[in-house]
């Protein structure tokens, strides 16, 4: 060990072992003040790097700001050429934020999911890249002044460390009180604690014994153990103080006492210290006194700008506080306080005046300094006497965290801020707004209209209505709409288009379109002359949605509309929303495709991953028309997994729902009823709940019981009946289709659609037509409605073989178009993306039309030379493929078409040419 480095052996020992291969994990170092965390830490990190793992170490510090120690060690790991890492492309905005020197992308706006989560998702990724080929080892100090935020993200990343090669390291003192959150660490099922207790008397002596570098008498031995009470930043203290005060002297013959030590009083590490100060220079005195009030983090450069002196001075001043042992350098040459006590026992040495003045001073010589935190000038300006200076500053530093995501860190300043701001009215409410909109980012609904109706009586005018506003988009948040619309009826000006476009959005939400419709129409007039796009926006957004099913292309104009004002006015929350909502109108068929790959694209820059999810769920709405349910269901699993992740339930369960689908339609139908297990877990919606009617349904009608399924089907649609607000699905077409293939002379189901607005969904068209050509088969020539329908669905193949499939039944004589043709035709399509039920419906109706079934074609795909090399054919690899995938025999049989023994005669061979003796062999042969 190092030389000031005593009695830790066990300690370091562990942590080394910790930051030694095997899963990641976090530990936590615990000590009171002075017990040698920094030292061990210091200690940890020469012999991680000798060993070969990457350390980055920080260090967190009063005022420092949201994730200041994390930050600080991932800057010196993280260089920007990381951004461009394909596993971090969805997190370089999220990290961006917190890494200055990272390309920064668009403010988020808004916050889908909690933005700890989203960042210790960005950070567990960026710590996957940084381990690839060394272990990485975050080394983080302080951290009981770390900001809650901070702690938060410490917490979430505890938890998902297992699967990275990274050791996180957090040293937080244990003698004073703790934070909530950092209680939580300490509680953390998978974070390790590890105390430095209080050193036993012989790792004093030798602690002692180094300091002075020599043998002690024993006296002097049992003395510094009794007053430092083991701890080693005093055994170090007072071992040097009795030098300096005389009472231990070297001669000839080693040390010696020159008085008696047992039972005299100690001096105490305080009063150690005010005796250097007061032995220093008179302008090195005031340089420390001045550093001490600037806070525990020494920078030299602050220092020369508040003291006035130049560098120089400045320099040379610090070196006659390391001579004095006041301060001390580190490893890297730069100057420190000893420790955090020593900062504060100079500090204390001084009267509550004189900090007042020297704060004063340094506020106004920082105040409009760049680069210097906003937070420590806030607090001078305070200490100096200027507190509504002081709360200006922390409402910017508030807004400033909240951009970053550190909801709580902001809402504990804002607290601070409006204390200050009490004699500034006009600055109380804005703080006051931003307080609501923080709680409201958090779905603190009850704390943000407490806050409300705190300074609702004594605002007047304007900040009464942006009060009034605030607090109803709060209460909207969190699904109080009755709440919402009386803050705005009592306290807002109803002539204020943010007051219009408000009400509007609680309208749409009451289905009263009309009142929605004309209020917003108001308050787009308003906002555009006004000069307020964020407004016009969200005025246009509810014109959009009230539109969409009377007139679905004044719809789209209104969404198309908000996207090129957000778009020139850089507001990229506005903009991906409304691309998201014209993406929806894709799906029914009114607007060009190619808006959720778009919005996607921007929500992911800006760092808005919940966002970016929320999209992927609607692109995989959209993409089963083209890919199928089968093609579908990896990329649903990715979501869901994501969304359970970010703590999106809602979104979780609708991925697992499209799972479910899929495994239905894959053959494993047995597998969807404990998937809708699970999102009733989630979500216990009436909506969800008829998916299981439906998933049936498909079932049945994959084994070619056209009556159960249908009977299935009403069940689903009954349920559906009774949720006017649930989405015009594509199951209302399936129903119709299936009811009238059925019974060509029941117009009931297609009268029902004809009337119904689920109609604005392009499929539920495209069935209605379909239906309407197999009633009317004997009546009129069908050609046109059929060919309307496959109008409509011509960019979704698989929905149009999904419809067009149900009226083989009613095909027999030709009058519904050429169903050897398309049977085939689906057939090929269908093998090809993996949906084998359905190719194995249209082979057995080609068998019962008396024809033959096509065999699937040869892979196309080139075999790869290793494996052509043993002699492995395509259709082989088409087999090993499969057995990859966890297909069983009979599964791969149904796939391709074959009969078991075939595959079995496939597999057998594989494990010949391979020389494998299993199947699990085999699966790691795949390419």
């Amino acid at each position: 060990m190092g030389p000031t480095l005593v009695g830790r052996s066990e300690e370091l020992a562990a942590l080394l072992d910790a930051c030694h291969g095997g899963p990641g994990r976090m530990v936590l170092v615990t000590g009171c003040a002075g017990s040698g965390k920094t030292t061990l830490l210091e200690e940890l990190t020469r012999r991680a790097n000798g060993a070969g793992a990457v350390v980055a170490s920080g260090h967190a510090v009063p005022g420092g700001g949201p994730f200041r120690p994390v930050a600080e060690a991932l800057v010196r790991v993280a260089p920007p050429a990381l951004a461009d890492e394909g596993p971090l492309s969805p997190f370089r905005a999220v990290l961006a934020r917190i890494l200055p020197t990272w390309p920064a992308g668009p403010a988020p706006g808004t916050h889908l999911v909690d933005p700890v989560v989203v960042l210790g998702e960005a950070v567990l990724a960026l710590l996957r890249v940084l381990s690839t080929d060394a272990r990485t080892v975050l080394v983080l100090d302080d951290a009981q002044w770390a900001d809650r935020d901070t702690l938060a993200l410490l917490e979430y990343l505890a938890g998902g460390l297992r699967e990275v090669a990274a050791t996180v390291v957090v040293a937080a003192r244990d003698d004073q009180a703790v934070p909530d959150a950092l209680t939580a660490l300490h509680r953390h099922g998978r974070i390790r604690t590890v105390v430095l207790r209080p050193l036993p008397p012989p790792d004093v002596a030798l602690l002692a014994r180094r300091t002075v570098g020599g043998e002690l008498p024993p006296e002097v031995d049992e003395y510094v153990a009794r007053v430092s009470e083991g701890v080693p930043l005093l055994v170090a203290e007072l071992t040097a103080g009795l030098v300096e005060s005389g009472s231990l002297v070297r001669d000839g013959n080693g040390w010696r006492t020159t008085s008696t030590l047992a039972g005299g009083l100690s001096p105490s590490h305080l009063a150690l210290v005010h005796h250097r100060v007061a032995g220093l220079a008179p302008r090195v005195r005031e340089l420390v006194r001045t550093a001490a009030v600037l806070g525990p983090e020494l920078d030299a450069d602050l220092l020369t700008t508040v003291s006035g002196s130049d560098a120089v001075e400045v320099a040379d001043g610090l070196s006659s506080a390391v001579d004095a042992g006041l301060l001390t350098r580190n490893v890297a040459g730069d100057v420190r306080w000893r420790h955090a006590l020593t900062c504060g026992a100079v500090l204390a040495g001084l009267t509550p005046p004189e900090r007042g003045a020297i704060a004063a001073r340094a506020a106004e010589a920082l105040d409009d300094g760049v680069g210097v935190r906003r937070a420590l000038v806030a607090d001078l300006q305070a200490r100096g006497g200027r507190p509504v200076r002081a709360a200006a500053l922390l409402l910017d530093e508030a807004r400033d965290a909240v951009a970053a995501g550190a909801l709580a860190t902001a809402q504990e300043i804002l607290e601070r801020a409006v204390v200050l701001a009490a004699g500034d009215p006009g600055l109380l409410v804005a703080i006051t707004v931003e307080r609501i909109q923080a709680f409201a980012l958090q779905t603190r609904t009850d704390e943000a209209i407490a806050a409300a109706d705190v300074a609702l009586p004594t605002a007047a005018g304007a900040e009464r209505t942006a009060l009034a506003v605030a607090a109803a988009r709060a209460c909207v948040g969190g699904h109080h709409f009755d709440e919402a619309g009386r803050y705005l009826t009592l306290f807002g000006d109803p002539d204020d288009p943010r007051v219009q476009a408000l009400a509007a959005h609680i309208a749409l939400h009451a289905e009263d379109l009309d009142q929605a419709l004309a209020l917003a129409t108001s308050a787009a007039a308003g906002a555009e002359q006004a000069g307020t796009p964020d407004v016009l926006c969200e005025a246009l957004e509810v014109v959009g949605r009230a539109l969409r099913r009377r007139d679905p292309t004044a719809s789209v104009a209104a969404f198309e509309r908000a996207e090129r004002v957000a778009a020139g006015h850089g507001l990229t929350p506005w903009r991906i929303r409304a691309l998201a909502e014209l993406g929806a109108s894709e799906l029914y068929g009114a607007a060009p495709a190619g808006r959720i790959a778009e919005a996607q694209a921007l929500a992911l820059d800006a760092g808005m991953l919940g966002t970016a999810t929320a999209l992927d769920l609607q692109a995989i709405a959209m993409t089963t028309g083209t890919e199928g349910m089968v093609g579908v269901m990896p990329r649903a699993e990715r979501c869901a997994d994501r969304a359970g992740r970010l703590g999106l339930t809602g979104i979780q369960a609708h991925a697992v729902m499209f799972v479910a689908r899929g495994r239905v339609h894959a053959g494993r139908a047995g597998e969807a009823d404990p998937l809708l297990d699970e999102v009733d877990r989630l979500v216990p919606s009436p909506l969800y709940r008829s998916e299981r009617s439906h998933n049936r349904a498909t079932d049945a009608w994959l084994d070619g019981d056209d009556e159960r399924a249908a009977r299935e089907l009403d069940d689903c649609v009954a349920l559906l009946r009774t949720l006017p607000a649930a989405p015009p699905a594509p199951v209302w077409g399936e129903w119709v289709v299936l009811r009238t293939v059925c019974d060509p002379t029941d117009g009931g189901p297609r009268a029902e659609l004809r009337e119904s607005d689920v109609l604005v969904q392009a499929v539920n068209r495209a069935a209605l037509a379909y239906a309407d050509a197999v009633a009317h088969v004997q009546q009129v020539g069908p050609g046109l409605l059929l060919a309307e329908g496959d109008r409509l669905l011509t960019p979704h193949p698989f929905l149009r073989y999904w419809l067009r499939i149900m009226l083989v039944p009613r095909a027999v004589d030709g009058r519904l178009g050429d169903a050897p043709a398309l049977l085939r035709e689906a057939h090929a399509w269908l093998l090809g993306h993996g949906e084998i039920r359905m190719a194995r419906l249209c082979a057995g109706h080609l068998r019962r039309l008396g024809l033959p079934v096509p065999r699937p074609g040869r892979y196309a795909e080139v075999v790869p030379p290793r494996l052509r090399a043993l002699g492995v054919t395509g259709r082989e690899l088409q087999v090993l493929r499969l057995v990859a995938e966890g297909l069983g025999n009979v599964e791969i049989a149904g796939r391709l078409q074959l009969s078991r023994r075939t595959v079995e005669t496939h597999v057998s061979n594989l494990l010949l040419k391979t020389g494998t003796r299993s199947r699990e062999g085999l699966t790691g042969l795949a390419p």
